[in-house]
């Protein structure tokens, strides 16, 4: 299932590449923001709430594909995507520090997912290295373009 995120990661990071090119004035704070916006919205935005309304919807097939068993646990997974994906999808909306939460509540939990998926905390901790790569692509990959996007943005230095 990973592997379909790595190829939207690399059509949005295309798309963002074609807006970028568009535009007329291209600076690094104005190049990071369009950068934060097409992972905020076309990643953890859209996509998550998609995943959020299968995994409440459909909790056992879910957990099937998740490799676990439904429970509580996974319910509570379910309502944090949601929340999590609409505070992304606000930011087409609101901008500039209003990016600071979304990007640092996605980037800490996708830095964790991928610390959880690379060590021992599961069975399947065993990974090949085309596996742990996608891993960090998915994952890791996502939340260090967050981090990366926020400092470059000057997002950081807003006060309101």
């Amino acid at each position: 299932m990973h592997i379909h995120f790595v190829y939207l990661l690399v059509v949005l990071l295309l798309a963002a590449s074609v807006h970028v090119a568009r535009m007329r004035e291209r600076t690094i704070p104005r190049i990071a923001h369009v950068g934060l916006l097409y992972l905020l919205v076309g990643y953890c935005g859209v996509p998550m709430l998609a995943v959020s309304v299968w995994v409440l919807a459909s909790p056992d097939g879910a957990a099937a594909s998740f490799g676990f068993t439904a429970g509580p646990l996974l319910a509570f997974f379910g309502y944090a995507y949601l929340g999590m994906s609409l505070l992304s999808l606000l930011a087409l909306r609101y901008r500039r520090s209003f990016l600071i939460g979304p990007a640092v509540l996605w980037a800490v939990y996708l830095g964790g997912a991928t610390l959880v998926h690379l060590t021992a905390y599961g069975e399947r901790a065993e990974h090949s290295h085309g596996g742990a790569l996608e891993i960090f692509a998915s994952h890791g990959l996502i939340a260090l373009l967050l981090v990366v996007g926020l400092i470059a943005s000057g997002v950081l230095k807003d006060r309101a």
